[in-house]
């Protein structure tokens, strides 16, 4: 399935109990209500693990990191696992500027496509 919300592409992928959402764009203000209402949708399967490949974002800002942190805290509940793939430079910095570094497993074999990404915090690039 794809879903365009403003700046953000998604695509969902399922495969037994795995879930990939791929997230291209901007994941922003816009885009996290669109990503939270995916997440909502799958909140219902349980067991559902979850990779969010963030490799083809250009940008995300601080609600759409929250997005990720609640989405992952929702699965925790309900005993699923979200995972992100594909982390930027960007992203990784963004996640030690806000001290979240830890809160999301991002996967250690992770390969950034090497499109240009930026995090974003109040308006501002980092």
């Amino acid at each position: 399935m794809q879903v365009e919300a403003g700046c953000l592409r998604m695509s969902v992928t399922h495969s037994g109990c795995d879930v990939v959402i791929v997230l291209d764009g901007e994941l922003d203000t816009r885009g996290r209500l669109r990503f939270r209402q995916e997440i909502h949708e799958l909140l219902g399967r349980g067991g559902t693990d979850v990779t969010v490949d963030v490799a083809g974002l250009r940008a995300i800002d601080i609600a759409g990191m929250a997005a990720l942190l609640r989405a992952e805290l929702l699965l925790r509940g309900v005993h699923s696992s979200l995972r992100v793939r594909g982390a930027s430079p960007a992203f990784m910095a963004l996640l030690r500027s806000t001290g979240l570094t830890g809160r999301l497993q991002v996967d250690a074999g992770s390969r950034w496509s090497g499109a240009t990404a930026s995090a974003t915090t109040g308006g501002s690039t980092r």
